[in-house]
């Protein structure tokens, strides 16, 4: 795969622009990891979660500390830490899917060794606060990422649970047709971003989200329109739109219901000079989250339609 990505360097590393891995894709059978980098898991959830991914022909592992807390997180830092490496590294784990989201991916990134899955290159499946954790191994390790639907989510989202798994088996990624074009426009590239408040929450830091010459997806959850306002202003002010190929919008749940305002004038009042197509309701994410999306994968975009021009596992 030829596909070259600018990344940031890590303690210890020289920056690179390594071509981006597509992970091996699921053979029936395969062993899947469960880890819980942010939040405290709810157990009856995970378990109906794993049960489904059993009944659908895979094996469950769970890491040692899933069910581990300490506050509002899944274990100390350490103990997640140490979930993922060891995920990771384990030669009989096929895949890595996140148990929920919540908070606390990004207090690991600074340990996360990003060598680590370069070379053992394996799906990586969530969204919300793993959109921390997808970009960071996008970037660094240069390995396509999965922003898709959690263990935890899987009993009640058959659907979005299947189509999953369909894609890590090596079926091709769909064709999409977003709901709205707010800009109209033609733009191919590779696809980054996730939930808006963490891609912000990003900026600043030294895994901020390469976005230059992107497709670049955001969605969100239970936020008000002021905060998507201040957090596209802080995006546009710190220039991580300058450059982008395009914008797309996923599922913005809860957010924009009973409002005076609506998405579609904050994007249009922020972004609208950009001169880059803009888009909305990619479904993916928070709400049915019908649709995983391999981040660092090729896409083009035009009249709506999202097409990607490869696979997002090797077969």
């Amino acid at each position: 795969m030829g596909t070259q990505l600018h990344r940031h360097a890590g303690v210890g590393e020289e920056l690179i622009s390594p071509p981006i891995l597509r992970p091996p894709a699921l053979r029936p059978g395969a062993t899947i990891g469960v880890v819980a980098p942010a939040g405290p898991v709810d157990e009856e959830a995970l378990r109906r979660g794993a049960a489904a991914l059993e009944t659908a022909g895979f094996r469950v592992r769970l890491a040692d500390s899933v069910l581990a807390r300490h506050g509002y997180l899944a274990g100390s830092d350490a103990q997640r830490l140490s979930d993922w490496h060891a995920m990771v590294e384990a030669a009989d784990v096929d895949a890595i899917f996140a148990a929920r989201g919540g908070y606390g991916s990004g207090r690991l990134l600074p340990q996360l060794d990003a060598g680590l899955l370069r070379r053992h290159p394996k799906p990586v499946v969530g969204h919300s606060d793993l959109t921390f954790v997808l970009n960071d191994m996008l970037q660094r390790a240069g390995v396509v990422t999965f922003h898709g639907p959690m263990v935890s989510w899987f009993a009640e989202r058959p659907a979005s649970t299947a189509a999953l798994l369909a894609l890590l088996a090596g079926e091709g990624p769909p064709t999409l047709a977003a709901e709205d074009v707010w800009v109209e426009g033609e733009a191919e590239g590779i696809l980054a971003g996730g939930c808006l408040s963490l891609v912000a929450a990003m900026v600043g830091t030294p895994y901020a989200v390469e976005t230059r010459g992107r497709l670049l997806f955001l969605e969100d959850v239970n936020e008000k329109p002021y905060r998507v306002d201040r957090m596209l202003t802080q995006l546009r002010q710190s220039g991580a739109f300058d450059g982008i190929a395009a914008l797309l919008f996923g599922e913005m749940t809860n957010c924009f219901e009973g409002e005076e305002v609506c998405l579609r004038d904050i994007a249009l009042d922020l972004c609208g000079d950009l001169g880059v197509p803009i888009v909305a309701g990619i479904p993916s994410g928070h709400g049915r989250g019908l649709v995983t999306l391999p981040l660092g994968a090729r896409a083009h975009l035009r009249a709506g339609v999202l097409t990607f021009l490869e696979p997002a596992v090797d077969r």
